[in-house]
């Protein structure tokens, strides 16, 4: 099997821990808030990979030099600190289903800027493909609700949590962009995800002892004990196991095929939206799926 494939493969597993990791973060979100499930998320993830990196290399932390370092600590505080406090909040205020839809627009951004500042050019099958995943996910998150009893067509959604998602994706790019470039000195995924997940940590924790956030966190916790193992399931899930396929697969593929890969996430939260958030899924939903799908099928084959 070549690399290539194992790379686009992994992107494809990255969805499937994606799917299942924001939905048991809004689960838990909902109970003691979207700041405490992030804050926790990067606590957690940092000390699960702290471990997995010791057991694997005989230290808790990697050994890189000072330019694959700088790289990955900036992807890690812009990539996951920034951009996903936009997007756990948006999770909390619209469904992890819309704002994942909202954050495909994340690949489409990285691929542009890979194009421009890393001369990573994709041929026009590939970008074509790319295209077609991308208005597959989107296609749902242009839906408006039912007409209510004067007739007018209300908005589904939340305005303020798809500004948040918006924002996470532009933000998600720039830490994509500078986390292929920390890759591309040749360190393996375990080190980069150790190294980007501890930076998101430290920026966020270190904002929380400034913003007094640490007893409110402290108390949400013990208020809602069992949303601290919703979130340490869903950390191993989503943070451990699938950024680490997900920079192995950044590694391997251009970046444009890694991202979209691995951002399959809408289309999978179709039926966990359905039964879990009791969501309606809409024919519109089933098409924008079977697109995604024809897409990815397609670009897999190039």
């Amino acid at each position: 099997m070549s690399t290539t494939l194992l790379g686009e493969l992994a992107a494809l597993a990255a969805s499937v821990c994606f799917t299942f990791g924001p939905t048991l973060f809004t689960i838990a979100g909902r109970q003691v808030g979207s700041l405490v499930t992030n804050r926790m998320r990067l606590l957690l993830g940092t000390v699960y990979l702290f471990v997995f990196h010791w057991l694997r290399y005989g230290t808790p932390y990697p050994h890189l030099a000072t330019a694959p370092l700088l790289y990955m600590l900036a992807s890690g505080a812009v990539g996951l600190a920034l951009s996903d406090m936009f997007l756990f909040e948006s999770f909390v205020l619209v469904g992890p289903r819309v704002a994942l839809l909202i954050l495909n627009l994340s690949p489409a951004l990285a691929t542009a800027l890979a194009w421009f500042i890393l001369g990573e050019h994709l041929s026009l099958p590939q970008l074509a493909a790319i295209g077609v995943v991308l208005g597959g996910v989107s296609w749902v998150v242009l839906e408006r609700g039912e007409a209510d009893a004067s007739g007018q067509r209300a908005h589904r959604h939340n305005t303020r949590g798809l500004i948040y998602a918006l924002i996470a994706a532009g933000v998600g790019a720039i830490g994509t962009l500078l986390a292929k470039v920390g890759m591309s000195y040749g360190i393996d995924a375990v080190s980069a995800a150790t190294v980007r997940i501890s930076a998101g940590m430290l920026v966020l924790w270190t904002w929380t002892l400034f913003s007094r956030g640490l007893t409110p966190t402290a108390d949400a916790l013990r208020a809602h004990p069992k949303a601290l193992g919703i979130i340490a399931v869903a950390v191993l899930i989503g943070p451990v196991i699938g950024v680490s396929l997900a920079l192995y697969a950044l590694k391997t593929v251009p970046v444009g095929i890694a991202t979209t890969l691995s951002s399959l996430s809408p289309i999978l939260l179709l039926p966990i939206g359905h039964w879990v958030f009791k969501e309606r899924i809409t024919p519109r939903a089933i098409l924008g799926t079977m697109i995604a799908t024809a897409g990815v099928v397609w670009l897999l084959t190039l």
